[in-house]
């Protein structure tokens, strides 16, 4: 699917010749071949310059709406790394010493936060588009009001379900991630 979305970056791409070139790997773009020098002399374009557009910036979703509230309202979820996993610690995961020391993703809520979560040790958080799994969590000094924060490493998590599909309409990379989410409490405290 990612070939027919987004041809000119991965067109060429296949797992022929991901298997052919696997010690060195492939470099996107992948029009044919891949190209490990994208431009040395000049663009691939008729004069050799190149070619750049702009689009003006226009806020939508989470940006737009925190520009036009008067006052803070909910919370805003927003996503990282931790440095001992790399994305979603497909590879990381099976390190036995990696995984001992981040073993979960744990939600981190600030400080003038806290009283809302003083008897909750897990939550559930819930966008317009999923539900998490349970996430423990934990008071930050690093986290400002009404956002909190989360790696995204263990898919049992359910961490991406809550952000949708969207993504750049150009270049098709998927979304910021940060999206407003409300706080439940999980099922089985019912």
């Amino acid at each position: 699917a990612v070939r027919i979305d987004a041809p000119i970056r991965f067109g060429g791409a296949s797992y022929e010749k991901l298997e052919a070139n696997r010690l060195r790997g492939l470099q996107w773009p992948v029009q044919e071949e891949d190209l490990p020098v994208l431009h040395i002399d000049a663009f691939r374009t008729k004069d050799g310059l190149g070619s750049f557009r702009y689009k003006q910036y226009e806020p939508r979703g989470q940006v737009e709406e925190l520009l036009k509230a008067s006052a803070h309202n909910g919370y805003y979820l927003t996503t990282g790394r931790v440095l001992v996993h790399y994305n979603n610690a497909a590879q990381t995961n099976m390190c036995e010493k990696l995984h001992r020391s981040h073993d979960e993703d744990t939600l981190l809520v600030s400080v003038e936060d806290a009283d809302f979560f003083e008897y909750k040790d897990f939550v559930v958080l819930r966008s317009e588009y999923g539900e998490s799994a349970p996430l423990r969590v934990k008071v930050s000094t690093t986290i400002k009001k009404g956002t909190m924060f989360t790696s995204f490493h263990h898919s049992k998590s359910r961490i991406n379900f809550l952000f949708g599909d969207e993504s750049d309409e150009l270049i098709r990379t998927a979304r910021f991630k940060s999206i407003k989410v409300e706080v439940i409490k999980p099922d089985y405290l019912d």
